[in-house]
């Protein structure tokens, strides 16, 4: 067991020495700039780390003496350094403050427990002490789940898993593997490699995000379409709870009742701490290539992928952006891109004729399995998208996706260093409701933006798919006004949740509730669910332990949620004063998407 720990830097994504390469992307910050209306670049640093003022500590004597006689001293830690870390996750509410040195609540201790029997010890002694417990796993997470809330002066422990980082057992046989949950997804899949097999769970957060926190928030992964989201991955687990240890058993199926794995799956920490989950695995492929489409327009793409659905065809990754997402992927682009060097040899006289590129819209499509397959599988799709008016564009696309898949969240620390506010909202709705939702939550949000005073950059992408339907992801960005960014942000997030629940959708496809997605909750799953939900809590966490203030929401909706009755008020009175149409922002087509008539 590896005791060496690496944590991402207190005041952004990714490790210290690693940032953001603009320099490689040369047509990136250009169209940002263009879309946003950037004439002058200003550079905000994050504070340092000297001037932060940490919220005083809550020391619980009793509980940290016999925490002592239990674990070795390196394990339990109270340093600064530590509690920042562990203060927020990685939402834009969570690094506008941390930026800024506002530091509204953090743990009073961080404590590495190195077995199962180490965190039932914890909670017991929390249980007994009355202790706040928040598991803590990549700190990745961007819905609110890991702020210290609703503490009301008790000492609060961060309960940091990544030590429990091992692979215990692989069932070769059987496709199964017993895993410690806090092991990272990189380190993870390092060890399955031995075994000549994958989890096939690839999140955005992937390279810093664990097991246990995939679990804990119904994480989705960028191959779902084939492998499914966690929860379908999931065989049996271990969840410590101040009530006791629930422990599943290792069956493919069963019918014994209400389904514990799916109690304990999405509890986001609130019931236990998950410690041991036993996964369905997968051989790794013998084949994998990712191939790029162009569409002639966003209803086009998204009936064909329909229709792969429909027909039991679907790749194993499917992300088909509309067109302000496909100008953003083309902008995107490195200097030395093979993709660029092709659409120039020819191409761009053809693309010009087919297609108006201020409607095309780029597919990803990534294709896995043995020979036979691969090709079988390809070949249908293929035909399917054709028949849509798709032009394959080879492999090139899916190889600079490759290449940068995981950058987003760099990208995001360099654009809120030049005070622009960057974040996504994604959601799910049925096949039938998926354009309705699309252009309504899209008018919402650029409606949103713009009454705040800003230029909008939106972007969508479909992925995820289901039988009955499938997950649509905003992507969207707005020039951060001058002390006014949170209220901001949070005011175009409220149109986006808002737009979400009028419109037959769900309040997250992934991100799970923590408190940013908590005042839609009980309209998501009604007044009864969440009295369902208590009842749970109540039961295996009778004296409220377990990472209080999350999934439960208040009486009051908004509630301790941050946006004011005011801001929203002079938002509106913003939007109802200004000159336009809304949905008629003005598009930037980037160097790289523009071709030659």
């Amino acid at each position: 067991m590896s005791t060496k720990v690496e944590q991402m830097k207190w005041w952004g994504w990714g490790g210290e020495n690693i940032e953001f390469d603009m320099k490689s992307k040369p047509e990136l910050w250009p169209y940002i700039k263009g879309v946003l209306g950037i004439e002058k670049e200003v550079y905000t640093p994050p504070v340092k780390f000297e001037e932060i003022a940490m919220p005083e500590q809550s020391l619980n004597n009793k509980f940290l003496t016999t925490i002592k006689t239990l674990l070795n001293d390196e394990q339990v830690k109270t340093d600064k350094m530590e509690r920042l870390i562990h203060a927020y996750g990685k939402s834009f509410r969570d690094l506008y403050r941390i930026r800024r040195g506002i530091v509204e609540a953090a743990p009073d201790c961080v404590i590495y427990p190195q077995s199962e029997d180490d965190v039932c010890s914890i909670i017991k002694a929390a249980s007994e002490c009355d202790v706040i417990i928040i598991p803590f796993g990549g700190g990745s997470n961007i819905a609110g789940c890991l702020e210290a809330r609703d503490s009301n002066g008790r000492m609060v422990v961060s309960l940091d898993l990544k030590r429990m980082n091992q692979i215990i057992e692989v069932d070769q046989e059987s496709c199964t593997a017993r895993i410690q949950a806090g092991v990272m997804g990189p380190d993870m899949e390092k060890q399955l490699s031995t075994f000549g097999v994958t989890l096939g769970h690839f999140p955005d957060s992937f390279e810093y995000s664990s097991l246990g926190g995939w679990v804990a928030t119904r994480s989705a992964g960028m191959q779902s379409d084939k492998y499914g989201k966690i929860e379908d991955m999931v065989i049996s687990l271990h969840m410590v709870t101040p009530s006791g240890t629930i422990v599943t058993r290792t069956v493919p199926k069963s019918s014994n009742g209400i389904d514990v794995n799916q109690v304990c799956i999405g509890s986001e920490g609130i019931l236990g701490v998950i410690t041991e989950v036993t996964m369905q695995v997968h051989h790794i492929p013998e084949c994998r290539e990712i191939y790029g489409y162009l569409f002639p327009d966003f209803e086009s793409g998204a009936k064909a992928i329909h229709e792969c659905v429909e027909k039991e065809c679907l790749p194993v990754i499917t992300r088909f952006n509309d067109a302000e997402k496909t100008a953003l992927s083309f902008a995107y682009k490195s200097k030395s891109s093979g993709f660029k060097s092709f659409l120039a040899k020819g191409v761009k006289a053809y693309l010009n004729k087919k297609f108006d590129l201020d409607k095309a819209c780029l597919m990803l499509t990534g294709f896995e399995g043995d020979k036979k397959r691969f090709n079988h599988i390809k070949k249908r799709v293929n035909k399917i998208y054709k028949k849509y008016g798709a032009f394959n564009l080879g492999t090139d696309p899916g190889k600079s996706f490759e290449k940068g898949k995981y950058d987003f969240p760099y990208l995001r620390d360099y654009v809120m260093d030049r005070n622009i506010i960057a974040d996504v909202s994604e959601t799910s709705t049925v096949w039938s409701n998926v354009l309705p939702l699309y252009y309504a939550a899209h008018d919402a949000l650029d409606k949103a933006i713009r009454n705040t005073g800003s230029k909008t950059f939106l972007g969508c992408h479909i992925s995820h798919c289901y039988q009955t339907g499938t997950s649509l992801y905003f992507t969207f960005g707005a020039l951060q006004q001058p002390d006014k960014g949170l209220e901001q942000y949070l005011y175009i997030k409220k149109a986006a949740e808002d737009a979400f629940m009028k419109n037959g959708a769900t309040l997250s496809h992934h991100h799970a509730v923590g408190y940013e997605h908590l005042p839609w909750l009980e309209q998501d799953i009604s007044a009864t669910g969440v009295k369902a939900v208590k009842a749970l809590k109540q039961g295996l966490d009778p004296k409220g332990v377990m990472n209080p203030g999350k999934i439960i929401p208040a009486e009051t909706s908004f509630q301790g949620w941050g946006l004011k009755e005011q801001d929203i008020a002079e938002f509106d009175k913003n939007g109802s004063s200004a000159n336009g149409e809304y949905g008629k922002t003005e598009r930037v087509v980037p160097e790289t998407q523009k071709t030659e008539s």
